[in-house]
């Protein structure tokens, strides 16, 4: 079956084989001077009284769809059932990449942002099947929620659903955890909520939110469906609202695991400060998409905001952090002690004017003496 991940790539797998260069668009097949691709069988559709035809843009996606899902190794072909290997696949595309102009000071073809992106698609196509193949299975009523995205929803809204194998890791840490209060920040149609659902306890509580009505009401269909609804909670809302929401209502410490998947990245460090407040000491923040971008064509370029998302989080006392080059990244955040957040913010503000580690050893030797009263008070 295929992961939403392939969606993306099979996009952009559109750009590279559907044009004469590694980057073009889509041929236009209405102008009069347009030359077939190779691959297209080298004529250009036409009526019976000849006429030419258009392809609709879900017609090209799903052949360009068609022709990446051929090279993923070990799997049949989703429309021709047909198997391809990773010989195969490097031999059709490098003649594309040796045709590309030499660039950067090593002087070898292609070997600037098209190699790049060529190399996110091998990678896709081929870590995420191995990924996949040592994974444990994933539970039908998500298979059947991945294909129905591809189906019901346009292609832009369906590769924005969670890749297989990173609903395979929510999974295995909710139940390694035993975790009863979740938190899914982003939930969409409901792929990542019903992942963790499944794998907890029957008295585990998964709180959503999900701000498109639509989309929130596709989760509340597919909670049915999973037969997880009891667990669920939706609020169709924007992240940060909720999140200061509960913990005005006191429920500060009081999750064990809280997933993110916000659509505006930038409000991931904002999303942090809520969530080690709502995290008990021994919880877990896992964020996705941090690694590459994952929009529509695979747009693998720098992506700065999340990259200084994450040094951050490696530089957060309060967080054992670790990102995880799956699909387009993944950070898992293990909270390991309280700090006051605005006080760590008035520290790590004077460490970066020059003003010395003064600040940052003052606020983690409170927190040390307010550990030890704490656990004399257990004694006494």
């Amino acid at each position: 079956m295929l992961s939403t991940l392939l969606c993306g790539a099979a996009l952009h797998a559109g750009a590279l084989m559907n044009g004469c260069s590694m980057c073009s668009n889509t041929p236009d097949y209405s102008r009069p001077d347009a030359t077939p691709h190779p691959r297209q069988g080298g004529v250009r559709p036409t009526a019976q009284f000849g006429f030419k035809v258009q392809k609709s843009e879900r017609l090209l996606i799903r052949e360009a769809w068609e022709r990446a899902d051929a090279y993923r190794p070990g799997k049949a072909n989703w429309f021709t059932q047909q198997q391809k290997d990773l010989v195969e696949l490097h031999e059709t595309l490098m003649p594309e990449l040796d045709a590309c102009p030499p660039s950067g000071p090593p002087g070898i073809p292609g070997a600037g942002n098209v190699t790049s992106l060529l190399g996110a698609l091998l990678k896709s196509l081929t870590t995420g099947d191995l990924a996949l193949t040592l994974c444990s299975k994933e539970p039908p009523v998500l298979t059947e929620l991945r294909e129905w995205l591809i189906t019901a929803l346009t292609m832009e809204e369906a590769v924005v659903g969670l890749p297989e194998e990173q609903g395979r890791v929510l999974a295995t840490i909710a139940r390694a955890m035993d975790a009863r209060k979740l938190l899914d920040l982003g939930t969409f149609t409901g792929y990542s909520s019903i992942a963790m659902a499944l794998a907890t306890a029957d008295d585990a509580k998964v709180i959503c939110c999900e701000p498109a009505t639509e989309y929130a009401r596709h989760a509340r269909d597919w909670w049915h469906k999973a037969g997880c609804a009891s667990k669920m909670e939706m609020h169709e809302c924007g992240a940060e609202e909720l999140m200061t929401r509960l913990l005005d209502e006191g429920n500060a410490g009081t999750f064990d695991m809280v997933f993110c998947d916000v659509g505006e990245r930038e409000r991931y460090p904002a999303c942090h400060e809520l969530a080690m407040q709502l995290v008990h000491v021994g919880g877990v923040v896992v964020y996705y998409d941090t690694l590459w971008p994952a929009d529509s064509v695979l747009q693998h370029s720098y992506y700065p905001g999340l990259r200084d998302f994450n040094r951050r989080l490696a530089s957060d006392p309060r967080v054992l952090a670790s990102l995880v080059p799956l699909s387009y990244g993944i950070t898992v955040a293990f909270k390991a002690i309280n700090l006051d957040g605005p006080q760590l913010e008035a520290a790590r503000e004077a460490q970066a004017t020059g003003q010395g580690d003064d600040a940052m050893r003052e606020v983690l030797a409170q927190r040390r003496a307010a550990a030890v009263a704490e656990l004399a008070a257990l004694d006494a």
